[in-house]
C-alpha cells in the first residue's frame, strides 16, 4: 500500500528506532570483527597494535613542512591525550616516532614520524590493505561503498566533526594519494 491509501511509509519504523538500532548495531558489530582481524594481521606480522598503525599512517599523510601537534594527532587517531601518550611511548621506544618540543612555546609537543616508522608503514601497508579488502570493501559494490561513506560522513558531521577520510575528487584526497605515493 502506498501513503496516499494510508499505508506503512516506513516513518513509524524509523520513530521507533528499530531500524536506526538495527543498523548502528550493525555498523559497530562489522567495525569490530573487521578491526580484531586487521589488528591480528598487522599485530602478527608487524608487532604493531591498529591504533598504533593509524599514528604512522596520520603523521606519514602530513606534508613534510606542517607538524603535527600531539593533540591534534590524538583526535586524528581517535585516542584520548593520555591514551595517545601511552601508545607513542612505546612507538617511541621502537624508533619509530618521536617527540620535538616547540622551543617559542615549551607547553606544545609535536609528533614526527621517524624513517624506520615511515619504512615499517611502507611494509605494513599492503598486508593492511589486503586485510581491509578481503574483511570489509570486497564484499560491497560500488554504489554501496558510496552511500555507506554518504551515510557515514552525515552521521560524523551531526557530531560537530569532519570526516577524517577524503571525498574522491577533494583536495584532501588528492594530497592523501601523493602521500601514499610519498611512501613507496
Amino acid at each position: 500500500m502506498d501513503s496516499e491509501e494510508g499505508g506503512d511509509t516506513g516513518l513509524a519504523d524509523k520513530e521507533d528506532g528499530k531500524e536506526g538500532f538495527a543498523a548502528w548495531s550493525d555498523v559497530c558489530q562489522s567495525y569490530t570483527l573487521v578491526s580484531r582481524a586487521v589488528e591480528r594481521k598487522i599485530g602478527g606480522q608487524f608487532g604493531l597494535p591498529l591504533a598504533g598503525f593509524d599514528v604512522l599512517a596520520q603523521l606519514a599523510k602530513t606534508p613534510k613542512e606542517e607538524r603535527v601537534r600531539m593533540q591534534e594527532l590524538a583526535r586524528r587517531v581517535l585516542l584520548s591525550k593520555s591514551g595517545l601518550s601511552q601508545l607513542f611511548t612505546r612507538l617511541e621506544k621502537r624508533g619509530l616516532v618521536e617527540r620535538r618540543g616547540d622551543p617559542e612555546n615549551l607547553r606544545v609537543t609535536y609528533a614526527i614520524i621517524t624513517q624506520e616508522g615511515r619504512r615499517t608503514l611502507e611494509r605494513a601497508l599492503p598486508a593492511f590493505h589486503a586485510e581491509v579488502a578481503e574483511r570489509f570493501w570486497s564484499h560491497l559494490d560500488e554504489e554501496e561503498i558510496r552511500t555507506l561513506s554518504r551515510a557515514m560522513r552525515k552521521v560524523i558531521r551531526a557530531s560537530g566533526e569532519e570526516p577524517l577520510s577524503n571525498e574522491p575528487g577533494d583536495a584532501r584526497s588528492d594530497a592523501m594519494k601523493d602521500a601514499r605515493h610519498d611512501l613507496r
